[in-house]
């Protein structure tokens, strides 16, 4: 499921979403100028995301984004596979992770921006082991993906975990953009470890690596998929 919810998350940065007060994933047949404006919180709110929307439909985006708030990036995905009921707040989210220490983030773990009371007003999505974050970062922006900066609190939610309750492990594929990460980088030292060749083992996933992952798999009598799954990793003895 952590696989499936990234590439949602980078689905919605390659279709240039738009941020709007409220929403939940709303496509072309719902936004317009005059749902925007029923959305916002005010009149000039409702001009910054007009602005930024028509933007992005100028740009030929306009059949392919939809439009969220912070939380209902997130929250969308969690509704419509079954992972929560109903519509929660950043701060809600927050009172359902275990908060953990930044240097304990892992792909599929939150992060917040608190007020000066504690509570969380904005959430971001962990989406690899480089710490990028995807989140709908506001009315000019849109949904964005960026290095891990400034944020408050960090949480696990109990959505992405394995059968022992550990974080699950993201399948690695040749994808575009390319994957990238320390977990790239462990599987190409195993496949080197074991003679194949992924040239230099620079944590991206490229086209070489998903040859070399091939070639292992079909030597091993694994299914030949080019996608670092559990089986994989067991063969490869990597965690």
């Amino acid at each position: 499921m952590l696989d499936q919810f990234v590439q949602y998350l980078e689905t919605q940065v390659k279709n240039h979403s738009v941020y709007v007060w409220g929403a939940q994933g709303e496509g072309k047949d719902v936004i317009s100028e005059s749902w925007i404006k029923k959305k916002e919180t005010s009149a000039r709110n409702a001009e910054r995301a007009i602005a930024h929307w028509k933007k992005q439909v100028a740009a030929g985006y306009g059949d392919v984004l939809r439009a969220y708030d912070c939380s209902g990036l997130g929250m969308r995905f969690l509704i419509d596979n079954g992972l929560e009921k109903s519509d929660m707040s950043s701060n809600s989210m927050l009172k359902r992770c275990e908060r953990i220490k930044k240097e304990q983030l892992e792909p599929g773990d939150f992060v917040f921006l608190l007020d000066e009371d504690g509570r969380a007003h904005h959430v971001g999505y962990v989406v690899d082991r480089n710490l990028n974050i995807i989140e709908a970062k506001g009315r000019e922006y849109g949904v964005v993906k960026s290095s891990l900066k400034k944020w408050d609190a960090y949480g696990r939610p109990p959505y992405f975990r394995d059968e022992q309750g550990k974080p699950e492990k993201r399948l690695l594929r040749l994808s575009s953009p390319y994957m990238s990460g320390a977990d790239v980088k462990e599987a190409q030292s195993a496949l080197l470890a074991k003679g194949y060749k992924v040239g230099k083992a620079d944590g991206i996933f490229g086209p070489v690596t998903d040859k070399a992952v091939r070639a292992f798999q079909a030597d091993n009598k694994l299914s030949v998929d080019g996608v670092v799954g559990p089986k994989t990793r067991a063969a490869l003895a990597i965690n």
